[in-house]
């Protein structure tokens, strides 16, 4: 099996777009995203829709944002180093607020609020790239085994994607005498393998919220949540005989690209109550998400072998279907020391292995037992503070991200964040810069029938600089 791209919708697509890393306005960012139990942010409409019923004032609030992703990679024996900058919008939004009672009550229904806008979930921007010299096996090795037991003939049809340009292209061969068994041009080993795999996307919301409150004391909100996934990734991976010891190989490219595209539905509610001037506690439960979505895929191969050059493409592939997501709860405490500062702690409980893939052109069964048996559930904390002085604030955060393959808890990766803000009546400004220290992962070039297939050590760390500028009236 070969494992650049795979064409089939699985499990790894259900988790891509179950897990989210906000960055949305500076302030949330900066305060670690912990701002369930605090609102007053735009952002919070995303997680607890209760945050809006804090707003006393009509406002408006947009955040560009920088988006710089770095990857390093250890592949046999040699480290290589990437990067990707992204320009993006973190947020843009209004919040609508009308005084029910503008005559001083501190009883009853006091404001109802309503935001749109729209916030960023997650980034898919990144590039690797990873290069080493094989002396052991090579992706022919992959295509030829992949081919194994299917007539030339057939592979148009079974394996439109690879093994088929790969025959066309002469990386793979029949065996003489043979139209099932298949040989490659690699007499012996020590080529150089190189691959360079560029993602771009992201995932955005759009909401529609409402909050109300009550006497000071209860805060109520929800929203409809309208998120929109755009996903691309391609991939060139190259073998090259550069030391020229290899007889009948030169050099081989084998190309691929996906695009991931679609839309989706969710609701949210949440809850945040003020037990005491200096302590709140809160609450939200956000629906599965249902989305709709279409891939589209394509690759192409072209070598020098025998000292003669091949070209061959794939045709276009497409197909649409349908993911739920899981279903999450969130739970929230702040400690508010009057207009000195704040401390704000979330914990977010998301069960991964009920994600959920549907199509009525094909059965995933398979993928979806997968889902339940592979993941699991886990839990995702934030911490925020922020400290006041007049007018400026400063503020930091820290996040940890529980791994859904392990049923003991197990961090998968974490977030550090520092910001700073200005605020006056009618005008705000706030800085934050968000820290994405991910782990260590495990990155196969090909797959082998017997996995002896080496694999590159990835590291990657994502920093994203966010100003956000915002009008209240």
């Amino acid at each position: 099996m070969v494992a650049l791209i795979a064409t089939a919708q699985n499990e790894t697509d259900a988790l891509r777009y179950s897990q989210i890393s906000p960055t949305g306005t500076a302030r949330f960012a900066a305060l670690g995203g912990a701002f369930g139990a605090l609102g007053g942010d735009f952002t919070t409409l995303s997680f607890n829709p209760a945050g809006i019923a804090f707003y006393r004032s009509s406002e408006v609030s947009f955040t560009p944002s920088i988006y710089n992703a770095f990857s390093t990679s250890d592949y046999l024996g040699k480290t290589k180093n990437d990067s990707k900058l992204n320009f993006n919008i973190g947020n843009l939004g209004l919040v609508y607020t009308r005084i029910r009672n503008k005559e001083g009550s501190t009883y009853g229904w006091l404001n109802f609020n309503f935001g749109i806008g729209y916030n960023r979930m997650n980034s898919f921007q990144n590039r690797i790239s990873i290069e080493g010299r094989n002396f052991e096996h090579s992706i022919a090795d992959a295509f030829a085994s992949q081919a194994y037991e299917t007539h030339y003939s057939e592979l148009p049809n079974s394996n439109p994607f690879d093994a088929n340009l790969a025959w066309q292209t002469y990386v793979i061969d029949t065996a003489p005498g043979q139209t099932s068994v298949y040989n490659t041009p690699m007499g012996n080993y020590g080529q150089l393998q190189k691959l360079q795999a560029t993602s771009r996307g992201s995932m955005g919301e759009t909401v529609i919220s409402f909050g109300a409150n009550y006497s000071n004391r209860l805060y109520l909100g929800g929203t409809i949540g309208f998120p929109t996934v755009k996903y691309e990734v391609g991939k060139t991976y190259e073998e090259v005989d550069d030391t020229d010891t290899i007889p009948d190989f030169t050099s081989m490219t084998y190309k691929e690209y996906l695009k991931t595209s679609g839309n989706g539905f969710n609701f949210k509610f949440g809850v945040i109550y003020r037990i005491t001037d200096w302590v709140r506690v809160g609450a939200a439960i956000h629906s599965p998400t249902l989305f709709t979505l279409t891939d589209t895929w394509s690759s192409e191969m072209s070598s020098k072998i025998y000292n003669s050059e091949f070209s061959a493409t794939s045709p276009d592939g497409i197909f649409k279907y349908s993911l739920t997501t899981p279903f999450k709860v969130i739970g929230s405490v702040g400690f508010i020391a009057g207009k000195a500062g704040l401390v704000s702690m979330d914990y977010e409980y998301v069960n991964y292995s009920t994600a959920n893939l549907y199509s009525s052109d094909y059965n995933f069964s398979t993928e979806n037992q997968n889902l339940k048996n592979n993941y699991h559930g886990t839990g995702n904390i934030r911490l925020g503070t922020e400290w006041r002085y007049k007018k400026f604030s400063a503020r930091l955060g820290y996040a940890i991200f529980g791994s859904p393959y392990s049923k003991s808890y197990k961090i998968d990766n974490s977030t550090a964040s520092v910001g700073a803000g200005f605020r006056t009546k009618v005008f705000f400004m706030d800085a934050a810069y968000l820290l994405n220290l991910s782990q260590k992962n495990r990155y196969n070039l090909y797959v082998l029938d017997a996995n002896t297939a080496a694999s590159a050590e990835v590291n990657n760390i994502a920093g994203s600089f966010m100003l956000t500028f915002g009008i209240r009236y």
